[in-house]
């Protein structure tokens, strides 16, 4: 009822929507699989040419609020060690 109500009067975004984070752009895309969600998503820089590099992680979780949670956080974690090596053929 509260997150309802707070998304109403104008709380924080969707958890699913794009998050900007330094020159780049985090999409969650968690999968249902099973009773779980998957932690997966893209991260898109599109300054001088559009990039885009896509990760999927092995935690799965029963709340897809959670799975995006996540999803933000390891995305955040992936940019700051390896900023645009993500773009490269094999950077994982």
């Amino acid at each position: 009822m509260f997150n309802l109500i707070k998304n109403i009067i104008g709380g924080s975004p969707k958890n699913d929507e794009s998050h900007n984070y330094k020159e780049y752009k985090i999409i969650p895309k968690p999968k249902r699989s099973g009773g779980s969600f998957t932690t997966e998503g893209k991260i898109i820089k599109d300054t001088d040419e559009y990039q885009e590099a896509y990760f999927i992680r092995t935690d799965t979780f029963s709340k897809k609020e959670d799975a995006v949670d996540c999803i933000i956080r390891k995305a955040k974690i992936i940019i700051d060690e390896n900023g645009d090596k993500i773009f490269e053929k094999d950077w994982l």
